[in-house]
This record gives C-alpha cells, sequence and structure tokens, in this order.
C-alpha cells in the first residue's frame, strides 16, 4: 500500500510537504522534484535541493510552489509571487511545525527533579504489597515514595510521597485513590506528626 501523502499548513502564503528523499539520499528519486544526481560505489544517488521540503499554495494545495527568481516563489495558478526573504528561515519553521505535531504525545520528564537512589524494600502480605523507595532529590532532600498495592492486580496501586525535610506528605492522583486500599496512615517529622484516617 502506497504511503498516504500529506501536505502541511504553514501560514497563509505556503503549505509543504516532505518528499521521499527528506530524511535521507536514495537510488530513486521518488516524489522529489528537485533533485541532483550522482553516483557513489558504482551506485545511483538521488539528493533533494530543496532539503526535502517543497512548498505548495494554500489556495490550490495540489500545485507546487515554483521558484520564480532566487527570492520569490509562485503558484502557476495564482500567478502571485510569494517573497522568501530566507529559504533557510523557511525551512526552519517547516521543521518546528512538524516537530509540534511530532512531540504532542511525548513523555514529559522533569529534568531538573531528578532523583538519586538510596536504599528500596519491599513487604508482602496474604493480600497486600508495599515498596518503599528512598531517594534524594536536586536539592539533596531525602523523598520516600510508598507504593501499597493489590496482590490481585498488579496495576492496583496508591502511590505515596513522604518528604521529611519539607514535612510534606502527598500522593499520586494519577494512580489508585489511597482509601481504597489503606484506612490510616501516620507519617512522623522531627517537629510533627501527621495522620492521615481514609474514608
Amino acid at each position: 500500500m502506497e504511503d498516504e501523502k500529506k501536505l502541511y499548513y504553514l501560514d497563509d502564503d505556503f503549505m509543504f510537504r516532505c518528499c521521499s528523499l527528506f530524511r535521507n539520499d536514495s537510488d530513486d528519486f521518488g516524489d522529489c522534484t528537485n533533485w541532483s544526481h550522482s553516483f557513489k560505489n558504482g551506485k545511483d544517488v538521488y539528493t533533494c535541493k530543496q532539503h526535502g521540503i517543497h512548498f505548495h499554495c494554500p489556495k490550490h494545495p495540489e500545485i507546487e510552489l515554483e521558484l520564480f527568481d532566487d527570492s520569490s516563489l509562485r503558484c502557476r495558478i495564482c500567478g502571485k509571487d510569494k517573497i522568501v526573504w530566507s529559504f533557510d528561515s523557511l525551512r526552519s519553521k517547516c521543521l518546528k511545525a512538524l516537530n509540534s505535531e511530532q512531540f504532542k504525545k511525548a513523555k514529559l520528564i522533569r529534568i531538573n527533579d531528578f532523583y538519586v537512589p538510596q536504599a528500596k524494600t519491599k513487604e508482602k502480605t496474604e493480600d497486600y504489597w508495599v515498596t518503599t523507595d528512598v531517594k534524594t532529590d536536586k536539592d539533596g532532600d531525602t523523598i520516600i515514595v510508598v507504593y501499597v498495592g493489590d496482590n490481585t492486580d498488579k496495576k492496583r496501586k496508591a502511590q505515596l510521597f513522604i518528604k521529611p525535610e519539607k514535612g510534606q506528605f502527598t500522593y499520586d492522583h494519577k494512580d489508585l485513590d489511597p482509601s481504597t486500599i489503606i484506612s490510616k496512615i501516620e507519617v512522623t517529622f522531627k517537629d510533627r506528626k501527621i495522620t492521615h484516617e481514609f474514608e
């Protein structure tokens, strides 16, 4: 099955597409319309002269814009010149637009909130399991992560965070509500004790 063709809308003046030579040179020019040809190691090599990005008319998306002079592109139907002050800058905008599509579902990582593992323990009863993970954050403070789970389903777990130096106790809202597994938790800090009873 042939790959689905995609046109990306950049602004009122330009749409663009990525040709088959966008990522790599090839032994076939594919759907590239502005390529150079050479021989390497006795083989045909085609390279896109436009770095794999081709511009189209937003009013006539099927029409690829043609280079009219060194600083403008023209649609053969509109006949209107579109001034380009910098082709490198225009290509950069296209790449940013492509990246925004590709990174919509990217995993988000907080690079500044790194943790250094210190200790880890595991306990298990007939019905439940508890894992305690002690780490140090970027400020040198301790964070204790307590996982409490149901033996019948590994995905059923509550995740609690205890920060002794900061005197904080929280839980992860993405996991189970602790009240589904825990009836009471008590945390003793240097200056106070926090007791939380779950309904």
